[in-house]
C-alpha cells in the first residue's frame, strides 16, 4: 500500500469526524463534501492496482501524484473551514451566527469544493488512459493486515539487539580495551552501513568487564552534521556530576573552554569514550584534544565508514573491519528476527525459499533483520513473492539494500506509514523518547482511539510494530519493560526522508537549505549546526502542517520573526522548536486553532500570553525555560489538554478551572499553588505529577487532593521550606 494510499484513508477518515459536521453545515456544502467522500472511496479501490504499476510506469506515478494533490486540497479546504468556524465561534455568539449572512466566504469555499470536485473527475477520466481502470474489487487490508497485527500483539517484544556472530571479534575487542598499552590508544570499528558496527560497539560498552575497568564513560553519536561544541557539552554532562549553576556556565561556554574542561577533569580518570559514526578527520580534530594521554590505559573508541578516518585518529592502531555475516550465522539472525518468541524457529515447509532469501542478503545484518521483520507472520505464499520480488547487487564494493529496505516499507499497513515516514523529522543518529514520538503522531492525527485504548496506548502499539519489523530501533526500555526510546538507522532515515520527500508529506533543509519549502509540502524540518544561520521564510505555501526546528546549541529567534513563524501558517498543527531562544511568545499563538503540538526548549521565557487559552485543539504544551514561567489563567479553556510539562516550577496563576481539562494525563513541572483548591483531585485521568510545594498550606491542599487521583502511575513531590 502506497502513502497516497494512506492519506486518502486518513482523509476519510478526517470527512467522518463527527466535529466537521456541525461546521460543513454552517458553510451549507454538505451534499458536496459527501460527494467527495464518495469519490475518494471509489478512488481507493484503484490506488493498490496503480502503486503496482506506477514503479515501471511514469504516467501511472502521475496518476498517483494527482492523487495525492487532490487529497491534499481536500484536506485544506476542511481545514479552512474548521479554523474559520473556530474563529468565529472566538467572537461570540452573536459573530457566530452571521456566518448565515456572510455569503463571500460560504461562495469561496464553495467554489474551492468545486474546483476540487473539477480535479477528481479529470483524474478518473484518465485511469483509462493510465491502463488501471480494470481492477479487482476493494483494495482491502494488505496481506501484512489485521491478522498479522494481532500475531504481533500477542507476540513478546524483541530485545534491543538480537547479536548473532562476531563473538570472537568482541572477546578480541574487550581485551583491546582493557588490556595491553598504557597510552591512550583509539580502537576502531570499520565498516559499510548497516554491517552492525553501532551494535557490535554498544555490546562491549555496556559489558560489566569494560565498565568496571574505567572511572568514567560517555557515548557520543556524531554523524554527518554535527556541532563540535554541543557535543563537548554533551560530554561534558555525560561525564561530570554538575549542579544547576555549573549547568548553566557549561551552556555558556565556547568550544576551547568546554575542551580545556573536559580535558582536565579526565586527566585524572581512566576513561572510555565512545565516538558513534564518525565520518570525517576534521570531526576527530575537534574532539581528541578533549582526550588526554596520561598513560594509564584509558581508550578513545569510534565507529566509521572510513578506514581513512580511522588511521588518521591512532596510526598505531589496526583499524577493526567488520565482516559479513557467515550463511549459518545469516540464518540463526533471520530465524530469531522472523520467527519472535516461538520456539523450533523455521518450518520446514519455509526453510528452503528461506534460505534462498537470506542468501540474497549477503550476511550484511540490516538487510536480514529488515527481511525478518517483513516475513514475520506471512503465508508460504507471500514468501515466494518476497523472494522473487529482491533483486539487488554488490556496487563498488558495497551492498545497494535499497530493494530490500523500500519492500519493507511497502508492505507496512496504511496505518504505520505516515508513522515511519514521520521519524525522517528526526536528526541524523537522533534518540528519539517513545511518549514524544507518539504525542507527535497524536498531533499530526494518525492515531485515533480504539475502544479501551487511549491514543497513548495505539501510539505505543503502532511503535511496537514498527520496532518487530526491525524498522526501529530499541535504545532503552522504561521500568514496566515498555519502549523508552528508539533510533531509526541512517539508511532507513535516507529511505523515509526519500518517499516523504517525493510525496510532498515532509522536506528536511540543514544549514544550508534554510529556503521556502517546496510548494504544497505539508511538513517542514529544519536541522540546525549553526544557530546563527536561523531564518525563517516566506513561505511558499500557507498549507503547512507541521514546523519542526532542531538547533544545535542556541538559536535566537527574533521578535519580528518568531511573530511571522506564527503568523504565517494558519493550520499549523505542530510547532516544534528544540534549542531555539526565544524571550516571549507573540499573542498571535493564539490565532493557531488547530495548533495539538507546542514545544519550546531552551528558551528564556517569563510568561505564556493569555491567548493561548484560544487553543481549544492543542493536546501537548512543553515549556523548558531558564527562567520560572507564569502560566495564564486562561489554560483551563483548553479542553483537549493531555500532557502540560515544565521544565520545573511553572507558575499557575489565578484559580483556572483545570478540572475542566478533563484528558489531562501529564503534569509535570508546576508550583502548587491556590489553583489546587477544588480542582487537583478532579483531575482523574492524571497519570503523572511531578509537583513543587513550598508552604504549609499547599502541602494540607495536596495531601487531600492526592487521594482521589485513582489512576496515577508516577508522582514525584519536591518540597522547598515547608515548617
Amino acid at each position: 500500500m502506497s502513502i497516497v494510499e494512506s492519506i486518502v484513508k486518513l482523509l476519510l477518515q478526517k470527512l467522518a469526524d463527527p466535529i466537521l459536521q456541525e461546521a460543513i453545515f454552517l458553510y451549507g456544502v454538505g451534499d458536496q463534501v459527501e460527494w467527495l467522500e464518495a469519490e475518494f472511496k471509489r478512488m481507493q479501490c484503484f490506488l493498490e492496482d496503480a502503486d503496482a504499476k506506477q514503479e515501471g510506469d511514469r504516467r501511472v506515478k502521475g496518476w498517483v501524484g494527482d492523487v495525492r494533490d487532490v487529497a491534499y486540497d481536500a484536506e485544506d479546504v476542511i481545514d479552512t473551514i474548521l479554523f474559520k468556524v473556530a474563529n468565529l465561534r472566538r467572537t461570540g455568539i452573536k459573530r457566530y451566527a452571521c456566518i448565515f449572512n456572510e455569503l463571500k466566504p460560504r461562495h469561496e469555499v464553495g467554489s474551492k469544493i468545486e474546483r476540487i470536485k473539477a480535479k477528481i473527475r479529470a483524474i478518473s477520466e484518465s485511469r483509462s488512459t493510465y491502463g488501471i481502470e480494470n481492477i479487482g474489487q476493494g483494495a482491502g487490508t494488505s496481506s501484512s493486515g489485521l491478522s498479522l497485527q494481532e500475531w504481533r500483539l500477542t507476540s513478546p517484544l524483541s530485545q534491543e539487539t538480537d547479536f548473532v556472530g562476531f563473538e570472537k571479534e568482541l572477546e578480541m575487542l574487550v581485551a583491546q580495551l582493557t588490556e595491553g598499552e598504557l597510552r591512550r590508544c583509539v580502537v576502531s570499528v570499520v565498516g559499510m552501513g548497516g554491517l552492525g558496527k553501532t551494535t557490535l560497539t554498544k555490546k562491549l560498552y555496556n559489558a560489566n568487564t569494560v565498565k568496571k575497568h574505567f572511572h568514567t564513560h560517555a557515548w557520543i553519536s556524531v554523524s554527518q552534521e554535527y556541532s563540535a561544541r554541543d557535543l563537548l557539552r554533551t560530554i561534558t554532562k555525560r561525564c561530570m556530576v554538575l549542579s544547576k549553576e555549573e549547568l548553566e556556565l557549561v551552556e555558556k561556554m565556547d568550544v576551547v573552554d568546554l575542551r580545556d574542561k573536559v580535558s582536565e577533569y579526565l586527566k585524572e580518570k581512566r576513561y572510555l569514550m565512545v565516538l558513534d559514526d564518525l565520518w570525517t578527520k576534521e570531526a576527530w580534530n575537534h574532539l581528541k584534544d578533549a582526550f588526554p594521554d596520561v598513560n594509564n590505559g584509558s581508550r578513545v573508541m569510534l565507529t566509521t565508514r572510513n578506514k581513512g578516518v580511522a588511521l588518521f585518529a591512532d596510526p598505531r592502531s589496526q583499524p577493526h573491519e567488520l565482516r559479513f555475516l557467515t550463511n549459518e550465522e545469516s540464518w540463526d539472525l533471520f530465524c530469531k528476527k522472523t520467527f519472535l518468541g516461538q520456539d523450533g524457529g523455521c518450518p520446514q515447509d519455509l526453510e528452503k525459499r528461506g534460505r534462498e532469501i537470506v542468501e540474497k542478503c549477503h550476511g550484511l545484518p540490516l538487510a536480514i533483520a529488515v527481511i525478518g521483520g517483513l516475513l514475520s507472520g506471512k503465508e508460504e505464499r507471500e514468501w515466494e513473492n518476497i523472494r522473487k520480488s529482491i533483486s539487488w547487487q554488490f556496487v563498488e564494493g558495497e551492498v545497494q539494500i535499497s530493494s530490500i529496505l523500500s519492500l519493507s516499507y511497502k508492505d507496512l499497513p496504511y496505518y504505520l506509514k505516515p508513522c515511519f515516514l514521520y521519524l525522517g523529522n528526526f536528526p541524523e543518529d537522533h534518540e528519539f523518547k517513545a511518549k514524544e514520538l507518539i504525542r507527535l503522531w497524536a498531533a499530526e492525527g494518525f492515531l485515533k482511539e480504539k475502544g479501551e485504548l487511549t491514543l497513548e496506548e495505539v501510539g505505543e502499539d503502532y511503535l511496537m510494530q514498527l520496532v518487530q519489523r526491525s524498522m526501529v530501533q530499541l535504545i532503552r526500555r522504561n521500568s514496566s519493560r515498555g519502549i523508552k526510546s528508539c533510533r531509526i538507522h541512517d539508511l532507513l532515515r535516507d529511505l523515509s526522508i526519500s518517499e516523504a520527500k517525493e510525496s510532498k508529506f515532509l522536506e528536511v533543509q540543514g544549514d544550508n537549505g534554510n529556503a521556502p519549502p517546496a510548494s504544497r509540502v505539508r511538513r517542514l524540518a529544519i536541522h540546525l549546526n549553526d544557530p546563527r544561520k536561523l531564518k525563517i521564510k516566506q513561505p511558499s505555501t500557507p498549507h503547512l502542517r507541521s514546523m519542526l526546528i532542531y538547533a544545535q546549541g542556541s538559536a535566537l529567534l527574533e521578535e519580528e520573526q518568531s511573530k511571522f513563524l506564527i503568523g504565517g501558517f494558519e493550520l499549523l498543527r505542530v510547532l516544534y522548536l528544540d534549542g531555539v531562544e526565544i524571550r516571549e511568545l507573540p499573542k498571535q499563538i493564539g490565532e493557531l486553532i488547530h495548533l495539538r503540538y507546542l514545544r519550546c526548549t531552551k528558551t528564556k521565557l517569563k510568561t505564556l500570553p493569555s491567548s493561548i487559552g484560544n487553543l481549544i485543539n492543542l493536546q501537548t504544551l512543553l515549556v523548558e525555560s531558564r527562567n520560572r514561567v507564569e502560566v495564564p489563567e486562561t489554560i483551563g479553556k483548553m479542553h483537549q489538554l493531555r500532557h502540560l510539562q515544565f521544565r520545573e516550577w511553572g507558575e499557575i496563576g489565578g484559580h483556572p478551572r483545570l478540572d475542566k481539562i478533563s484528558n489531562l494525563q501529564t503534569l509535570s513541572g508546576v508550583n502548587a499553588g491556590k489553583w489546587m483548591e477544588g480542582c487537583l483531585g478532579k483531575l482523574t485521568n492524571l497519570r503523572k505529577l511531578k509537583i513543587f510545594i513550598d508552604t504549609e498550606a499547599d502541602a494540607e491542599l495536596f495531601s487531600k487532593a492526592i487521594v482521589d487521583l485513582k489512576c496515577l502511575h508516577h508522582l514525584s513531590v519536591t518540597v522547598k521550606d515547608v515548617t
